[in-house]
């Protein structure tokens, strides 16, 4: 039988690690025609691996995440539509998924949804813009993707706290202290 080598600095995370130590001990003790164990531990390890690198990773009953491929190619779709109406479902086909699928996988990589995500990227764009002080109120709001300045306004001033105008105030005070 060949002898698996472990090497402690490999940069495997530590469930696959553990795995294929207890590989490696069942290879080595294990009677000949027992295959129950290696099975199951050979299993164990290929379903942590197509998880883990294939970005489905999910116990039962827990939900998948994005890969890491699939979270920057939805974040860069997303971003570069921030002045465009933009379908779920077309990012979600980008990253090789079902729209559903996607907008479960993507709030529970990102902690939002696609949706809010792109929202409050609108937002800090917005107060990049704001503070750089070049553009008037309006011109920002279409630059970030806003419908109209009103709507924009009520969206800021819910998410921030304050209005654009009056946020464009402190920051130029907090700029000039």
């Amino acid at each position: 039988m060949t002898a698996l080598t472990l090497v402690a600095d490999t940069p495997l995370d530590a469930e696959t690690y553990r795995l294929t130590q207890r590989l490696q001990s069942a290879l080595e003790g294990a009677p000949q025609g027992d295959g129950s164990v290696l099975s199951s531990l050979s299993r164990q390890l290929c379903d942590h691996l197509l998880a883990r690198y294939r970005g489905a990773e999910r116990t039962s009953g827990e939900r998948a995440a994005l890969s890491p491929w699939q979270e920057k190619r939805a974040k860069e779709i997303l971003a570069r539509s921030l002045h465009s109406r933009l379908l779920i479902a077309d990012v979600a086909q980008q990253c090789a998924m079902s729209r559903s699928h996607f907008s479960r996988a993507f709030k529970k990589t990102t902690g939002l949804s696609p949706q809010e995500w792109t929202l409050d990227l609108r937002v800090r764009t917005a107060k990049q813009l704001l503070a750089e002080d070049r553009l008037s109120i309006a011109q920002v709001s279409l630059e970030c993707g806003f419908a109209d300045q009103a709507h924009f306004s009520r969206t800021f001033s819910r998410l921030v706290g304050m209005t654009p105008k009056h946020w464009r105030q402190l920051n130029r005070e907090q700029a000039r202290a």
